[in-house]
């Protein structure tokens, strides 16, 4: 839906360094449903001559990285910790507050960072829902059943360490008036 270049971390032990893939390929189904394969990952263009070079990926990818590099080094290792902790904390904070009075479930039992589903009520509109929430100022979650039809009715939520828990619990009471 997005597009364009992203950042993403790529750790390995150091004994494995040597070992990384220096490009991955993912696949994936266009809008007409045809296969398609993109590069997820390349260490730079090795696959185009730079006279022949029509995009600036190089260039994007330079500017993500750096980017990603002023805000790791500004935060320091503890400060990554700090932050990761924070997201667990309050996305399973939400979460308990979300389900507290039985017209929200979690379908997934599994671990979860700062990410996680919320079953509807029975009949609930996602999409509906999420405009009423809106009207709260409060931008609901993602649709699952618009990529998953099996999930209609599922709502995926994200916590991140900037939301504070007033807000997370101006959402569940929104949340819970409006279903």
């Amino acid at each position: 839906a997005l597009g364009g270049p992203t950042c993403g971390y790529f750790a390995v032990a150091e004994s494995w360094m040597r070992r990384m893939p220096g490009r991955i390929v993912g696949q994936t189904v266009d809008r007409a449903g045809k296969r398609g394969f993109v590069l997820t990952l390349q260490a730079r263009e090795q696959h185009i001559r730079r006279e022949k070079a029509t995009s600036n990926i190089c260039s994007n990818q330079a500017l993500l990285a750096l980017c990603a590099s002023v805000y790791l080094s500004t935060m320091g290792k503890q400060g990554i910790q700090d932050v990761g902790k924070l997201n667990v904390q309050k996305a399973h904070y939400a979460a308990k507050r979300l389900t507290a009075s039985g017209k929200l479930s979690l379908p997934f039992a599994g671990s979860f960072f700062n990410e996680f589903a919320v079953k509807l009520p029975d009949g609930a509109n996602v999409q509906e829902l999420s405009s009423k929430l809106l009207q709260h100022n409060i931008i609901g979650g993602y649709d699952l059943g618009r990529d998953y039809p099996e999930l209609a009715g599922h709502m995926l939520i994200a916590v991140t360490e900037q939301r504070t828990r007033e807000e997370i619990d101006a959402f569940a009471d929104a949340l819970e008036e409006l279903v």
